[in-house]
């Protein structure tokens, strides 16, 4: 991601297209929502975009972004008594498949298998819950929030493996169309546990849409603000609650709290890539790294459905 450069003067475009946000906003807003506490982080949350929109540059999407450390290719020898071997850099892959499957950019493929046992550990611990009795809000986090939290963390394992496989603009679509989903359900279901006010089951369609759009604006376009918004405000915005706002109403805000700084941790080795490569002896990516601690993450939110609802009646 290329860095960000802030403006004086906004374009006529972007004053436009914040005054038809903030008009859509205020109207939705004032329409559907009577209580204060809600109201008041959407209106927080419209002015940050707002003031994003009209004094932040357009973020282009570097193509060294798709430069990463780890650029090993992993000969899986199937058929015979080794499992396989890492081939020598620059070596001939074409006349190398003929020993056998081979394995491009291997870290930062492989890793996605964490982020894949996240995915699947928490739908199937939701297919084995014993829900029991909850009230409306539990139940819709239930039901509809992690399951797509979920569904989508799976989906992210099989677009970012896809992605690495073969890196470019084309092929990041798929890794990140997932993704934003699944940044959205979390960001709802968290806003839902300490605001229980219906903020998160109202935002969570309007929040999703949003956020397939950042992606598609972001290849149609090749500006990254609107995706880069989908992707950490929330983050901030949940870090704030678990930290400063009463305790979660339905528990566990021990891994609410740990899920967001593996997150965190995960963002800062993305962006250290080359650095850890090479402070590991070339054993493990930054990149890599960051899918092992994001799918960690996942299976500490999976740990939200272990125990007994009833108790949060």
């Amino acid at each position: 991601m290329s860095s960000v450069k802030l403006r004086l003067k906004p374009t006529s475009t972007s004053v436009g297209g914040v005054l038809a946000f903030v008009i859509c906003t205020l109207k939705v807003a004032y329409t559907n929502v009577q209580d204060d506490i809600v109201l008041l982080p959407i209106l927080v949350m419209m002015s940050l975009v707002s003031l994003f929109f009209l004094f932040v540059e357009p973020i282009t999407q570097k193509l060294k972004y798709h430069d990463f450390a780890d650029k090993r290719s992993f000969l899986c020898a199937c058929h015979s008594s080794s499992v396989g071997l890492f081939l020598p850099p620059n070596s001939d892959i074409r006349r190398s498949r003929s020993a056998g499957f081979i394995i491009p950019n291997f870290g930062d493929v492989a890793s996605n298998f964490v982020i894949l046992i996240g995915g699947l550990s928490g739908a199937i611990l939701l297919c084995l819950k014993d829900v029991g009795e909850v009230d409306e809000i539990r139940s819709w986090q239930l039901e509809v929030c992690l399951p797509i939290f979920f569904y989508s963390t799976i989906a992210i394992s099989f677009g970012s493996t896809y992605y690495h496989w073969n890196p470019s603009n084309q092929t990041l679509v798929w890794d990140r169309l997932p993704m934003t989903v699944a940044f959205v359900s979390m960001f709802c279901y968290i806003l839902e546990d300490y605001l229980n006010k219906g903020i998160g089951s109202y935002l969570l369609s309007p929040l999703i849409l949003i956020g397939v759009i950042s992606v598609l604006y972001w290849n149609w376009t090749d500006d990254l603000r609107l995706y880069a918004l989908v992707q950490f405000l929330p983050l901030f915005v949940m870090t704030v609650l678990v930290i400063f706002y009463q305790p979660s109403r339905y528990g566990g805000a021990v891994q609410q709290g740990l899920a967001l700084l593996l997150y965190a941790a995960a963002k800062m080795c993305e962006d250290r890539d080359y650095e850890i490569w090479t402070i590991t002896k070339k054993t493990i990516s930054g990149h890599s790294l960051k899918h092992i601690l994001a799918g960690m993450a996942s299976v500490l939110i999976a740990t939200l459905l272990v125990g007994n609802e009833e108790n949060n009646v």
